[in-house]
Formats: C-alpha cells, sequence, structure tokens
C-alpha cells in the first residue's frame, strides 16, 4: 500500500540484522530508487503492445499513486522527505530531510521516464 518492499516478507533475510551492530538497513523498507525503477518498467509495459499490457497499466497506476499518496502525507505529517519508509505503515525512516533519490518521486509525479 505504500510501495513495493526491498526484500519480501518471505525471506528468510526480511528485516534480519547482519550483526548485532548492522540493523536489517535494506531489508525490507521501501527505498525510492528501487520503485522508481520499478515504476518506469511498469510504464513501459503498460505503453507496450503485448499480453500483459493491462496489468502493467493497473499495476502502473497502482504503485505510482501509493508512492506518491504515502510520501506526501509522511512529508505534511514530519515537514522532511525521507531516506525510505516503512514497509508495514508508510512512516519515514533513516535520513531525514533526504533529497538523495528519495527526490525520484518528482519524476515519478512528471511521468518523465
Amino acid at each position: 500500500d505504500y510501495g513495493l518492499r526491498s526484500l519480501a516478507k518471505k525471506d528468510p533475510f526480511y528485516n534480519k540484522w547482519n550483526t548485532e551492530h548492522d540493523p536489517p538497513y535494506w531489508r525490507g523498507a521501501i527505498w525510492l530508487n528501487m520503485n522508481y525503477l520499478a515504476v518506469r518498467a511498469l510504464h513501459f509495459y503498460s505503453t507496450a503492445k503485448g499480453p500483459y499490457h493491462s496489468e502493467a497499466s493497473q499495476l502502473y497506476q497502482e504503485l505510482r499513486s501509493n508512492l506518491i499518496r504515502n510520501m506526501h502525507e509522511q512529508y505534511l505529517r514530519t515537514g522532511y522527505v525521507w531516506e525510505q519508509y516503512d514497509d508495514d505503515i508508510g512512516t519515514g525512516k533513516g535520513t531525514h530531510p533526504f533529497t538523495g533519490w528519495s527526490s525520484l518521486i518528482v519524476l515519478i509525479m512528471a511521468e518523465k521516464y
């Protein structure tokens, strides 16, 4: 509902710590850089003729909408753009303010791929 997880909940490494002092940084959260790649690919396949055109179009619209909505809601709630977002409740996590890859949301909003 907030974006694609960086790792599936079924994966044995989902939200597992690497070591006692190394939390599961890339193991489950929603990262905009990874989601941008998925949105970009879905946009391409939603405009291409083929057997999955309709499914790609629906997934594209849903993922794009979820990302934009959640980032906007988190910005209104906290005043920040975040490095990553919680995969269960969508709250901002990590570094803030963060305008690195999280700024890709602007390209997603403009549909510039």
